[in-house]
């Protein structure tokens, strides 16, 4: 019982932070020059991000055992699973949520930013699975510096884009100046840093409990790693991009996603490479499948129909069921209910289709 307090309490806080953040952040764009797409892909992504990191580089620098090299692979792999996933559904439903019929169910975003950030993960992505199909010691050194090169390429690019920027008259006053119009740097810092101290601590203590009911449940570590761990130390990117398409800045949400997923597959999976011997079980495999398959099919569409609509969203994240069902099928014998893989898949195909009918609707 005093597991299931605690859990309720650090989603609290991180809630609490991210709204703190959020506001502190766009701040900080502001007063460096920055477009909606740097702030939220850079800023807000490398900021949020920091849970979910620390948990695979911790493993993989301290710990010495096979058991500590799957968390860290695990843990690596499972941040951008999740974001491509999970991620989509929670913008889905945010969209679904806060949108009037009036405006439509359209995610509102720079296509260049967009592209951009899509672009970056899906070539960092597919190096990091070729180091762990190809498990050679040339891959393996030439790999690391590759998605080094691709994460700076992503910066240069992002922090050179000054489109779509965002004006003071847009703006929230700061939460901890709330009187001024123009805050102070030294408090928008302040805020800043007391957020992700909120989001960094709830995360932990979250991650905490549900680390305490996978144990009881019996799950594989490599699971828990890439499953159980990251859908705790994700909450950060997931609900500052709520709170954003809340207050109708699309850009900023789809960016601290996207952009955390650049980072995620850039430097902490050179860290992986170099530090662990990175061969991919059949389990490591499959994760990184779906997570490719996500990030593209998101990515095709919205090239294709010039926009991003929540059946999009709602079809990428329907292939995050695939791996916990197919855990669980294997680990209990229950292969002849496989076929839940299609009624799981089918029902989100169907909601996808329905919420695609109304954004049609509206727009013609």
């Amino acid at each position: 019982m005093i597991w299931a307090v605690q859990m309720i309490f650090s989603l609290a806080m991180i809630l609490f932070g991210a709204e703190l953040f959020t506001n502190a952040v766009e701040w900080l764009g502001r007063k460096l020059g920055l477009g909606q797409g740097a702030i939220g892909s850079v800023l807000a992504a490398v900021g949020t991000a920091l849970p979910e990191t620390a948990v695979p580089v911790t493993a993989i620098l301290f710990g010495r055992s096979h058991e500590a090299q799957q968390v860290g692979i695990g843990g690596i792999l499972g941040a951008p699973f999740l974001l491509a996933t999970l991620g989509s559904l929670v913008m889905a439903v945010a969209l679904l949520s806060f949108r009037a019929k009036s405006t439509g169910y359209i995610l509102h975003v720079g296509h260049s930013s967009y592209r951009r950030d899509n672009l970056c993960f899906l070539v960092a992505y597919a190096l990091a699975m070729v180091a762990g199909l190809v498990p050679t010691h040339a891959v393996h050194q030439v790999v690391p510096f590759l998605l080094i090169l691709v994460y700076l390429a992503f910066i240069v690019m992002t922090v050179c884009d000054k489109s779509d920027r965002l004006e003071e008259d847009e703006l929230r006053p700061l939460y901890i100046q709330p009187k001024s119009t123009i805050p102070s740097i030294t408090l928008v810092f302040v805020q800043l840093f007391f957020a992700l101290a909120l989001i960094v601590g709830g995360a932990h203590t979250l991650t905490g409990g549900v680390e305490r009911i996978a144990v009881r449940v019996g799950l594989p570590t490599f699971v828990l790693s890439a499953l159980i761990i990251p859908l705790a130390t994700e909450l950060p990117e997931t609900l500052n991009s709520v709170v954003w398409i809340r207050q109708g800045k699309d850009s900023l949400a789809a960016g601290n996603i996207t952009g955390a997923m650049v980072f995620q597959s850039t430097l902490v999976p050179a860290l992986g490479i170099w530090m662990t011997p990175w061969n991919f079980t059949g389990d490591a495999l499959l994760t990184a499948f779906l997570t490719l398959m996500a990030a593209l099919f998101t990515f095709a569409m919205s090239r294709l129909h010039g926009r991003v609509t929540p059946w999009m969203l709602l079809v990428a994240s329907s292939l995050y069921w695939v791996l916990p069902m197919q855990t669980m099928a294997s680990r209990y014998g229950l292969h002849r209910f496989y076929w839940l893989f299609g009624v799981v898949i089918g029902s989100s195909l169907l909601l996808a289709f329905i919420s695609d009918r109304r954004a049609n609707k509206l727009r013609y």
